[in-house]
């Protein structure tokens, strides 16, 4: 998780805007978050303010699904018998 104080402004974004730096729909934004891939840098209060994310946190959890996927695709090395 990214520290505020090592952020800059432009490093947060909003729902709309992690979802487009990251590729994927604003709801996988809120899955990542419930599933603890991705945590709110600065929280909202639900309505004028929206959540922040930080860029290196949503670089985080693509890099770690990428190498989840990875994993799932190498055949095991050790034959079952």
């Amino acid at each position: 998780m990214a520290t505020l104080t090592s952020l800059r402004p432009a490093d947060l974004l909003d729902n709309d805007q992690a979802a487009q730096y990251a590729g994927v729909s604003r709801s996988t934004i809120r899955v990542w978050v419930h599933r603890g891939l991705l945590t709110v840098a600065l929280p909202g209060d639900g309505h004028r303010h929206p959540n922040l994310y930080a860029k290196p946190d949503l670089d985080n959890a693509r890099r770690s699904l990428a190498e989840a996927k990875a994993a799932r695709a190498t055949p095991a090395l050790h034959p079952t018998a």
